[in-house]
């Protein structure tokens, strides 16, 4: 066994000799930043050997640590493993820092009927209450006689209180993201959001994003089960800050959980094997329905959990809530929507049916394989304008601090404008004249903020390679969009109303998205940023028994285009519209089969 010391937390633990120090730092929940799950792919885990020996795997460290790094002690600690005792610095750029959590959520219209009610009988007898009514009594009574308020879910009793208790009447609207988890503490009698609490999820430790977390629970034995008592502890947590002074768990009586395919499958612990058995397979679309108490969520023990049900493997639960939210399917205009996330979801519709699919967006948008990049934690540049060629770039911070890092929201505007500027051409190539464009290892790059003004006194620098992964990044969504609009018999004309969800979606420049080809230009729609709409459709649920209900349905119609095994020849059939000059194209993209969208 050696000792490893985590600094600058001081967390310290001990492991069998030969373990790798991301594994390390997992068994005592210290957070070191892995979007590959320790397969050595994204470079995130950069950490210091400040006292020690390790063995490193050195085809990895080659690609990812060089110049000064080396030097300066660092390892990936995802493939360095420890001989001896050791003490581990973390540098701020791979530290879980606090995330800009999108906590606020939009509903167009409020139908009070929940699932549960609450009925007061003064001065009665349970057994005859039970008798009159024709109730069924699932829970121990605290009492049985006297001022009596029975808690009902359809014709069944799941807890009895003495005197009346009317005013504390409490429901859960959750949002499981890859990376977040939102809790909303709802008053079921006025429909009122009472409290909001958020924090990270507490899954990120093994792995950043949901594949890596697929090969953890795949990995080993107790995988799902360690990743189910990981958010169920992140959210028991934010119950408990939800709560605050306002009530006691057990006066939540219905939850409802918006998340993604694989996260819903995690949160209830059921095994995700079934879904890679083979390129063609079904979901069942319909809602887990679970009993609380099963899950170890600190609730009335008799309460339920429902989750919106899933579409395919890559649209779940959440993307229900944002169609909930934005009404596309009981609306009779023509409507698109994409979620922005880890993969992006995108759904087009109208009255009575919808086709959806997913691309993978997310993880350059997110840092993955970005030099400089990361997710919106304190720290990352989040807006960027440049007001002319040579002229240093004007940003702002999340969190208002010295800059480490730069963000999706950063990197959308900070493409726009170098291409608005002339510094990125069409094709997406850096211009070397450019007086903040110099070659750095071989390549070009675009120099963001100089180290002298940064938290970790290092550059912060946009190279070609991270122009190139964006490119492709960008293009996978555009292309899933043409692939809806053209299975729908439409054009981008036919396009009225246009809905980006989620946290990302919220917080970017649309018309910079639309000028690198994030977005098609949709010449006659009108443009909504709908927030946290995976939320938005939890409360819908929680707070209507129709809308429950239309979740089921909208998930039976709903058709999924899966894009993950189809070919480009498939896709070379694509008719691109051009925009010539408008936008930077993707010629790079898919084999040349699509210039310009």
């Amino acid at each position: 066994m050696v000792t490893v010391t985590f600094l600058p937390s001081g967390k310290r633990v001990e492991v069998d000799r030969d373990t790798d120090i991301l594994t390390a730092a997992q068994e005592i929940g210290e957070g070191i930043r892995s979007l590959c799950g320790g397969k050595g792919g994204c470079g995130k885990c950069k950490v210091i050997v400040k006292k020690g020996k390790v063995r490193k795997n050195e085809e990895t460290h080659e690609k990812f640590i060089k110049g000064d790094e080396e030097k300066e002690g660092y390892v990936l600690a995802c493939q360095s493993y420890l001989l001896s005792d050791a003490e581990i610095f973390i540098p701020p750029e791979s530290r879980l820092e606090k995330q800009q959590i999108l906590t606020e959520f939009l509903v167009s219209e409020k139908e009070l009927s929940p699932i549960v009610r609450k009925e007061f009988y003064p001065d009665s007898f349970l057994p005859e209450i039970i008798s009159e009514k024709g109730y069924r009594l699932l829970c121990g009574p605290e009492v049985e006689d006297g001022d009596l308020t029975v808690v009902v879910r359809d014709n069944e009793i799941i807890a009895v209180e003495e005197g009346d208790t009317r005013d504390e009447f409490f429901g859960l609207a959750i949002d499981i993201g890859t990376t977040t988890i939102v809790v909303a503490l709802i008053d079921l009698n006025t429909g009122k959001a009472v409290s909001i609490s958020s924090d990270y999820n507490g899954q990120i430790i093994y792995g950043e994003e949901v594949l890596s977390r697929v090969e953890f629970a795949r990995s080993r034995k107790d995988g799902i089960e360690i990743l189910q008592k990981a958010v169920v502890k992140s959210i028991n947590k934010l119950i408990e800050k939800a709560l605050g002074d306002y009530s006691s768990p057990r006066k939540i009586y219905d939850v409802v959980v918006a998340g993604n395919t694989l996260m819903t499958h995690f949160f209830v612990g059921k095994d995700v094997e079934y879904l890679f058995a083979s390129s063609t397979v079904k979901v069942e679309k319909k809602g887990f329905e679970v009993e609380a108490k099963d899950l170890g969520l600190n609730v009335n023990p008799m309460a339920k959990v429902y989750c919106l049900p899933p579409v395919g493997r890559y649209v779940g639960g959440d993307i229900v809530g944002d169609i909930l939210a934005s009404r596309i399917v009981d609306s009779d205009t023509i409507s698109l929507m994409v979620d922005l996330g880890t993969n992006g979801e995108i759904v087009l519709g109208s009255e009575g049916w919808a086709v959806s699919t997913s691309v993978a967006s997310g993880p350059a948008f997110e840092g993955y394989e970005i030099k400089h990049g990361s997710r919106a934690v304190e720290g990352a540049i989040d807006h960027v304008e440049i007001t002319k060629p040579e002229a240093e770039p004007i940003y702002t911070v999340v969190g208002n601090v010295k800059p480490r890092s730069i963000c999706g929201s950063g990197l959308i505007d900070l493409l726009a404008e170098l291409f608005k500027n002339g510094i990125v051409d069409f094709q997406a190539s850096l211009d070397p004249k450019n007086p903040r464009v110099r070659k750095s290892n071989g390549e070009l790059e675009y120099l963001i903020v100089d180290g002298s003004k940064t938290a970790t006194g290092k550059d912060i620098v946009l190279t070609q390679t991270d122009i190139d992964t964006l490119v492709e990044s960008k293009a996978a969504v555009c292309a899933g969009i043409a692939v809806l609009i053209k299975k729908a018999g439409l054009s981008i004309e036919d396009i009225e109303e246009f809905f980006i969800a989620g946290a990302f979606g919220y917080y970017i420049n649309t018309q910079n998205a639309m000028t690198i080809g994030l977005f098609p230009e949709l010449p006659n729609a009108k443009v909504f940023q709908i927030g946290n709409g995976s939320l938005a459709g939890a409360y819908l649920a929680l707070t209507s028994k129709r809308k429950r209900m239309l979740a089921e349905t909208m998930a039976k119609i709903m058709t999924y285009f899966d894009l993950s095994p189809m070919q480009t020849s498939w896709m070379s059939t694509l008719l691109p519209v051009h925009y010539p000059g408008k936008q930077i194209c993707f010629q790079r993209f898919m084999r040349d089969t699509f210039n310009v969208l």
